[in-house]
């Protein structure tokens, strides 16, 4: 069983409860989508990235955006394709989120397109300015290029024995599927690294909360 599945599986039960709710903190009352609207826009953007993507068997996905109401509907989104969702922070260093892109060797970025210039001019040397972006919604979709090896804006000193079998491990992973997220620590004690968590790691977690917290909110732990 995947994330997206248990999501689809409260949503057959609660269709037209509220699933999700997000505070601007303007002094208005939250924002609410119920399982109904979180899933119609999540299968748009599905279908989207399978119209607009080509992942050649690695399928990862990153997104670059601030907290928000859309925000459980885009991972879901990405999961349905499926892929992996790989969450970049638009107030990370840029070195940072280029060092996380380039080790993740994302070719597909999905921008909330009030951050798109930001990220075009933080990140402009990696970008493939010979293919198009193309807009969903609230959404610009970005493909990268890593050609240039130049392009790396971190010190990237790893052991290259270590990378090798790490490598051989993920690739297992991925072709199977089964890749929910990919994160990367925080790098206070050196080079970040990147950690790929498949749903067979998180799904426990999940359904412990789900044990304990009332099925109206279920969403809101699973995304």
């Amino acid at each position: 069983m995947t994330l997206q599945e248990l999501v689809h599986h409260a949503a057959s039960m609660y269709l037209n409860r509220t699933a999700v709710c997000f505070d601007e903190g303007n002094s208005q009352p939250p924002l609410c989508y119920t399982y109904k609207t979180v899933l119609n826009e999540a299968s748009e953007l599905s279908h989207f990235l399978l119209t607009h993507c080509d992942f050649g068997g690695i399928q990862e996905i990153g997104l670059y955006c601030q907290p928000g109401i859309n925000l459980p509907s885009w991972i879901l989104g990405i999961l349905q394709v499926p892929a992996a969702y790989a969450p970049i922070d638009p107030d990370s260093p840029p070195s940072l989120s280029t060092h996380f892109m380039k080790k993740c060797r994302l070719n597909y970025v999905l921008v909330e397109k009030n951050q798109a210039n930001k990220f075009k001019s933080s990140h402009e040397t990696v970008l493939n300015y010979n293919i198009v972006s193309v807009e969903h919604k609230d959404l610009v979709l970005f493909r990268l290029h890593w050609e240039n090896g130049e392009v790396t804006m971190l010190s990237d000193r790893e052991d290259k024995s270590e990378n090798s079998s790490e490598e051989k491990a993920h690739m297992d992973i991925r072709q199977e599927g089964c890749l929910a997220y990919v994160l990367h620590t925080s790098g206070t004690t050196g080079t970040p690294k990147i950690v790929r968590v498949p749903h067979a790691c998180i799904l426990p977690n999940v359904q412990h909360f789900r044990s304990v917290l009332s099925s109206e909110s279920f969403l809101e732990f699973v995304l």
